[in-house]
């Protein structure tokens, strides 16, 4: 199943008029205690001095986000590392959460990372086993192709998460206080807003060659 399909107005109707369904996108990111680009105010013809910490080690937290297609709803978790083990930790946490909503089927739309291929699915597939949920919810993996960021509502959640809640953090802010202003962090985009991204991402999926 690829993204096309979930321009048809039925289907997206389907999740949100409560079908044991839920649609999600999925992605990390990375997020540093200092930037990687300092800047200041000089006068004119004068030669700016500008404030850096380079010669110190940069720490950095990593970030796993899913956004519910419908709600708008993020589920959050930052993590040391992200490796195909921490994705599977998060997408079990995340499966089980749907569970307890009575989601019998859950569609997720991520990027082709090597943390997402066939060893995570099949850990993945374990785990669920483990807790005695692989046979009550499916779980449908849809890849959008290489180099296309744009086709993933994650990352447009990601861009608003660093613009309303890190671009303002002075450069000094520690890795603690960036997990801090982070872990309330539930919605950012608004139904309306949900609607209108998902629309311009489904314009830009390709339509298949025949």
């Amino acid at each position: 199943m690829g993204l096309k399909l979930f321009s048809n107005p039925f289907l997206l109707n389907s999740f949100r008029n409560g079908a044991r369904s839920q649609l999600i996108f999925y992605d990390e990111f990375a997020v540093y205690d200092r930037p990687s680009l300092y800047y200041a105010w000089a006068e004119r013809n004068s030669n700016p001095e500008v404030p850096s910490n380079e010669k110190r080690k940069r720490n950095k937290v990593n970030g796993m986000i899913s956004v519910d297609a419908v709600t708008g709803e993020i589920y959050l978790q930052l993590t040391p590392k992200s490796k195909t083990e921490d994705v599977v930790k998060y997408l079990t946490e995340l499966c089980e959460d749907a569970r307890k909503e009575d989601v019998e089927k859950l569609f997720i739309v991520l990027d082709n990372n090597s943390t997402h291929k066939q060893k995570m699915k099949r850990l993945l597939a374990e785990n669920l086993k483990a807790a005695e949920i692989d046979d009550k919810i499916g779980i449908e993996f849809i890849h959008t192709p290489a180099y296309s960021p744009s086709l993933n509502l994650a990352e447009y959640e990601i861009h608003l998460l660093r613009l309303e809640k890190l671009h303002h953090l002075p450069s000094n802010t520690t890795i603690a206080e960036i997990e801090e202003n982070l872990k309330d962090v539930h919605i950012l985009m608004n139904s309306e807003q949900i609607s209108k991204t998902l629309n311009h991402i489904f314009s830009l999926v390709p339509l298949p060659i025949l």
